[in-house]
């Protein structure tokens, strides 16, 4: 009789099979990276190429009691002295969108506004060049846009969001200019009854013929400053400066 045992059980071993190669991440991030730089060449080409400028005149006939103007961030040239109302709309835009414009009269009053469309692709902006004659009154508004007016003579009234604003020449019965974030300026030919300056951030300068006013000219922060005048409590004209964090300055011409 013979004994024997069992042979040993060998373990049995498991064959792993190597998995795919590693996705070379890179190539794709450079591949990703390529594409979006082709698609923003071929937006500026396309934005280049769509890029217009127009220009649109025309002119306001009639007996107008006052011109009343909305807009937006468009910039704005005023010169008086002129006959008629006459408007130059300047347009530069992109893939054919330009500013939309209305326009409507009431009581006398002819009102513009304009506005350039929203838009996520391609660029907007407009500007107008406008002349009027002497005693029509003027009430602007802006956001951004910035106000220029230059030898107007009528009661004149600006309000602008960052736009900065310049009267020059100025011969009327008021003026009235408010600016949140942007300098405020006046350079007047004659004494108006009333000058009301004000800007939240921006400087406040008053340049005005020797006479006698009553000068209210104040900042929070900034440096006041008044040269060649002195107020004086019952004086026929009134002067208003006033600046939350600018430099206000009055003066003599």
């Amino acid at each position: 009789m013979s004994i024997t045992g069992d042979a040993p059980v060998r373990a049995q071993q498991s064959e792993t099979t190597p998995g795919p190669a590693p996705v070379a991440w890179w190539w794709l991030v450079a591949a990703s990276a390529l594409l979006l730089i082709v698609v923003a060449a071929v937006l500026a080409v396309w934005s280049a190429r769509s890029h217009e400028t127009r220009t649109t005149p025309y002119r306001i006939l009639g007996d107008v009691s006052g011109l009343r103007l909305d807009l937006g961030d468009a910039d704005v040239e005023i010169n008086g002295g002129a006959t008629a109302i006459e408007v130059r709309r300047i347009d530069e835009f992109t893939f054919g969108n330009p500013s939309e414009e209305t326009r409507r009269v009431k009581d006398g009053t002819v009102s513009l506004v304009s506005r350039c469309p929203e838009q996520v692709l391609g660029s907007c902006r407009v500007s107008y060049r406008i002349t009027v004659p002497d005693n029509v009154p003027l009430e602007i508004e802006t956001a951004g846009g910035k106000v220029d007016v230059a030898g107007v003579r009528a009661t004149v009234r600006i309000t602008t969001g960052a736009g900065a604003i310049r009267a020059t020449g100025f011969c009327g019965f008021s003026l009235q200019a408010v600016s949140d974030t942007g300098d405020v300026s006046t350079m007047s030919e004659c004494s108006a009854d009333r000058l009301e300056l004000r800007s939240r951030t921006g400087d406040v300068r008053a340049v005005v013929p020797a006479a006698r006013y009553s000068i209210d000219a104040q900042s929070d922060t900034g440096d006041v400053r008044t040269r060649g005048l002195a107020s004086v409590e019952d004086a026929p004209f009134q002067i208003q400066a006033l600046s939350t964090s600018g430099d206000v300055t009055v003066e003599a011409a």
